[in-house]
């Protein structure tokens, strides 16, 4: 598979696990609803800090179009405020269900973007060895998702993932600590 379909497939595979998160918070309620919305809001935020490490860098420093890239940064921007108003609603309430529904919306205009603007637009421009590490880079974020793996290279995870009600890390937080997480194994490469 050559680098810029395995960045793609990554990120494919990626946005429809969010895809189905997003749906089984639409069809839960109560307690299984916090849950499936803290499912979706700590894969969306490691998603999104894995990109702002290993991809957004390389795609600021190489494409020509900087329309591509910058309206993806702007949608990750608008996904974060939905994010933390969203955070602080009660999930079996109507304002909940609303601002879900912008959610919703916003995540499936940007990772369509992503894979049909950004994505071909750094194949045809980044060299092959970029676009591997751009997608290993995204890979970890399964690998730390993975409570049986949890791991990289032998050493343990220790990303705090709890966003959620008053106690509990909300999502800026998360991904403020992910991106430091990412930022460590991307300069370790």
């Amino acid at each position: 598979m050559s680098p810029p379909q395995s960045l793609l497939r990554v990120l494919q595979r990626q946005h429809a696990h969010i895809a189905s998160l997003t749906s089984r918070v639409m069809e839960s309620v109560g307690r299984e609803r916090q849950g499936a919305v803290t499912d979706l809001l700590q894969y969306v935020a490691l998603h999104e800090s894995a990109e702002q490490t290993f991809m957004h860098p390389v795609a600021i420093r190489s494409v020509g179009d900087m329309s591509a890239v910058q309206g993806r940064v702007a949608e990750e921007r608008e996904i974060e405020a939905v994010i933390t108003h969203l955070e602080g609603l009660n999930p079996d309430s109507v304002d909940f269900m609303i601002y879900f529904g912008l959610l919703e919306e916003a995540l499936s205009g940007h990772t369509r973007a992503e894979e049909e603007v950004e994505a071909p637009v750094l194949g045809a421009v980044v060299p092959d060895q970029e676009i591997e590490h751009m997608a290993r880079g995204l890979e970890l974020v399964d690998v730390w998702m993975d409570p049986a793996t949890r791991s990289i290279d032998g050493s343990m995870a220790r990303l705090p993932l709890l966003p959620g009600p008053a106690g509990q890390v909300g999502f800026g937080e998360l991904q403020r600590r992910s991106l430091e997480a990412f930022d460590a194994v991307f300069r370790l490469r």
